[in-house]
């Protein structure tokens, strides 16, 4: 039983339970007990008490559904993972054994071809083919003249040893091969034999030296290039022409450069700024193939012409 007071006299009233389809009213006034702030109460303590009742519900399967994990899951798992880890390893020791089986196979297989090796017949067969094969290059064969430069000292080897053209011409035509284009190429004879003279252009070989600019900043650098530069052209001329009798050989490098007169003008010169000599007599014997080694005749040289101390470089110009 409830005591509700009425809203618009102020009598208390003793209400019992009873229906949602029935509404108390007041026992002096008639009016009515509970007005829609209060439906509006009733129906949301209605819906709280359902909303409880879900909750203990849920807890209660919650409850039920953690007991049943806690005491039946783990003797399934465990029979689980056991049949599961049993197959892993069976499988497991499978493969072990196939790995020691192929694994003694190929061992065997290896230890029977090292057996049949012959050292000494592969040795010897080895020895024979390259002789063969430095043989070959000595004589110059076509077939180890891969590159360009390669290929022309095979062609100055041809020349060299062409009954059909004179000392001079033959000598002509093989330093027309080895000599940078543009070269100055003369061929006279002394009374020590013939003489060859060839003169080129920095310029014709390496880059950055056209007309009066250089890529040098030092005179030092300039002359390392310089020599290296005429001892490749020496050494070609020499290897391919000494079964021609040659005494002398004159090589000498031309760079133009700026010269000044005593009147104040300048005018552009080629200048031969080095050249050496090397004779015949005083090379015993070349022992190195050509092919291997463009530089051999290097040790050999004369200076006779060093014109380094008279030129001057300014603003990478000569």
């Amino acid at each position: 039983m409830r005591i509700i007071k009425c809203p618009k006299c102020g009598v208390k009233n003793r209400i019992k339970s009873y229906s949602d389809d029935l509404k108390p009213i007041c026992g002096r006034c008639g009016a009515n007990l509970f007005q829609e702030k209060h439906e509006k109460f009733i129906n949301l303590s209605t819906q709280k008490n359902k909303f409880r009742t879900l909750l203990a519900y849920f807890f209660v399967a919650l409850t039920v559904a953690v007991a049943y994990g806690i005491f039946a899951t783990p003797e399934l798992m465990r029979k689980d993972f056991s049949s599961l880890i049993a197959a892993e390893a069976h499988q497991t020791e499978i493969l072990k054994k196939q790995y020691i089986d192929d694994l003694a196979v190929k061992k065997t297989s290896f230890e029977n071809e090292l057996a049949a090796i012959n050292a000494r017949g592969l040795r010897q067969r080895a020895t024979k083919n390259y002789k063969l094969l430095f043989e070959a290059r000595k004589s110059f064969d076509r077939r180890f003249a891969l590159s360009p430069r390669e290929k022309t000292q095979l062609r100055m080897c041809n020349l060299s040893s062409d009954s059909t053209k004179s000392f001079h011409e033959a000598i002509r035509s093989v330093a027309r091969e080895a000599s940078p284009i543009g070269s100055d190429i003369s061929v006279h004879e002394s009374s020590k034999g013939i003489v060859l003279t060839i003169n080129f252009d920095m310029s014709s070989m390496t880059s950055g030296e056209h007309g009066t600019r250089t890529k040098h900043h030092t005179k030092d650098s300039l002359q390392k290039e310089v020599v290296s530069l005429i001892s490749r052209v020496t050494n070609d001329i020499f290897q391919f022409c000494r079964g021609l009798n040659i005494s002398t050989i004159y090589v000498g490098c031309r760079h133009y450069v700026t010269t000044s007169y005593p009147d104040g003008s300048e005018r552009e010169e080629n200048m031969v700024l080095y050249k050496i000599r090397i004779q015949s007599n005083h090379i015993p014997q070349l022992t190195n193939d050509p092919f291997l080694d463009i530089y051999s005749t290097t040790k050999y040289f004369n200076v006779v012409e060093d014109n380094f101390d008279e030129i001057e470089l300014k603003s990478s110009r000569i």
